[in-house]
């Protein structure tokens, strides 16, 4: 055999033409591509109605920092706080960098390594081999390998890599529009309790003096003792009302600061003693569904878990043909450290290799078949993901426009209640009425005023819950670079 065959002779333009030829077939049989239809997005709204308070234009809602519109300074501080301090958000932006290493890890994977080995060794053989001697070897060496990608295997694991970047980032939008709304909807939730409370201790403090009045009414004759037992136990009832909304609204300042990552107790002092207050906006910005809904996170996220799935298709497929390799090394070996240096110490070796599965059953290929069969689940989900988005925001226009009429209806009762008390004390200070009336009007006063409080702050948490579905104020950064990966 010829030891001088030089390096392209006919087993490595053999490798190489089979190489070639394999790779022709890459382009018709890895076909993983996917395909999404946004038919089912409607250009309008169903429920949007007539009313001026939306303002439809081009405005990006996901980037709309919604809750300034409340105009509450304490309010946009406790967004901020949260951001900042969430574990949530904390634990997202970790899952960002997990996956941005991952994505360069794989980057690489299609490039030559290169490795360095240093290594001695010593031997003894046997006197029955008829040697009987000691032997010592020292080597340095360089090695090098390199895949070539045929069929498109590493560049579908980078895609594969490059849209779970994205699926993490959408991901950490969903928690920040999570987080956001959820911070409002339990400020908005402190805020009606605690006018709930002042409208209850007001109450009381009405039906406290009609008990002292009818008592005294009692002494001399002019009211029953069933009538004044009848007051005490609903001023009783009233007052333990009000001890369990003072704890509903501690509960609520603990769940803030559970979401501000805050020590128990912090929120309160911020709080308990603050004068702001709510104003619902005078417009609500809302776009058409195709430009709105398919920007969701949630919607992002099936989205790039479909891209996921699909370069996944692709890997799978690549494994069904041959790879196609190169290795080589070069270095230095003697038998004594001095003679490293020497000429005659030197050696390389290069190889290329083809190898390529022949027969496993269909193993492959059902890899293959149930890999599709993932990315197909992963469009229906994809598809649901958007026509549950398009569901929840009609449901949030349903309500919060319902809300809005109860609040046009309310508005002249409660005027028609104002005037009725006015006319009822002018009455009493005349002795035309007993202090009774006095009361009773007060108490329907009092009940309309609750019901008021009770719809405006439930047309607030709707322009939150409408905000929320539509994926908005997610965005301080939304691209991969700005995530700090030192």
């Amino acid at each position: 055999m010829n030891q001088n065959l030089p390096l392209f002779k006919s087993p490595f333009v053999l490798l190489l033409m089979l190489g070639v030829s394999f790779m022709t077939l890459s382009c018709a049989s890895n076909n993983s591509e996917y395909r999404t239809t946004n038919d089912h997005a409607p250009t309008e709204w169903a429920y949007l109605g007539e009313d001026k308070n939306y303002q439809v234009s081009t405005t990006d809602i996901t980037k709309l920092e919604w809750w300034r519109s409340f105009e509450d300074p304490l309010l946009v501080k406790l967004i901020e706080e949260g951001l900042e301090s969430n574990y949530d958000i904390a634990r997202a932006t970790n899952r960002i960098r997990q996956a941005q290493e991952a994505l360069n890890s794989v980057r690489v994977d299609k490039n030559p390594t290169l490795d360095t080995n240093i290594k001695t060794r010593k031997s003894t053989s046997s006197e029955e081999s008829g040697l009987g001697r000691t032997s010592s070897v020292i080597t340095t060496q360089f090695q090098t390998s390199w895949e070539l990608d045929l069929f498109g295997k590493f560049k579908r694991n980078t895609e594969a890599a490059e849209a779970n970047v994205q699926l993490e980032i959408a991901a950490m939008n969903g928690v920040k529009i999570t987080l956001i709304s959820t911070i409002a909807e339990s400020y908005i939730a402190f805020r009606a309790t605690k006018d709930d409370i002042n409208l209850n201790q007001e109450a009381a403090e009405y039906l406290r003096s009609y008990v002292e009045l009818a008592e005294l009414e009692t002494q001399v004759g002019l009211e029953s003792i069933d009538q004044v037992q009848k007051a005490k136990i609903q001023l009783a009832n009233l007052e333990t009302n009000i001890i369990e909304k003072k704890t509903r609204l501690k509960e609520t300042l603990l769940a803030i600061d559970l979401l501000l990552g805050a020590k128990p107790g912090e929120t309160l002092n911020s709080l308990d003693h603050s004068t702001s207050s709510l104003k619902l906006p005078s417009t609500i910005a809302i776009s058409i569904p195709a430009d709105t809904i398919l920007q969701r996170p949630d919607i992002q996220e099936a989205l790039r878990r479909l891209q996921v799935e699909a370069a996944k298709v692709g890997v799978a497929e690549a494994q069904r043909y041959p790879t196609f390799s190169f290795t080589g090394s070069i270095g230095l070996e003697a038998l004594a450290i001095n003679s490293i240096g020497n000429s005659g110490a030197n050696f390389s070796t290069i190889q290329a290799s083809l190898l390529a599965p022949i027969f496993n059953s269909g193993a492959l290929k059902a890899n293959v078949n149930a890999q599709v069969a993932t990315r197909e689940a992963a469009l229906e989900i994809y598809r649901k993901s958007v026509a549950n988005g398009l569901n929840e925001t009609e449901q949030a226009l349903l309500n919060l426009n319902s809300i809005k009429e109860r609040v046009k209806t309310i508005a002249p009762a409660l005027q028609l209640s104002r005037n009725n008390v006015d006319l009822t004390n002018s009455r009493y200070e005349i002795g035309l009425v007993s202090f009774r009336e006095v009361l009773k009007s007060r108490e329907e006063l009092n009940s309309l005023k609750q019901k008021q409080s009770s719809l405006t702050f439930d047309e607030l948490q709707g322009v939150t819950q409408l905000y929320k579905v539509l994926g908005g104020g997610w965005a301080y950064e939304s691209e991969p670079a700005n995530i700090q990966t030192n």
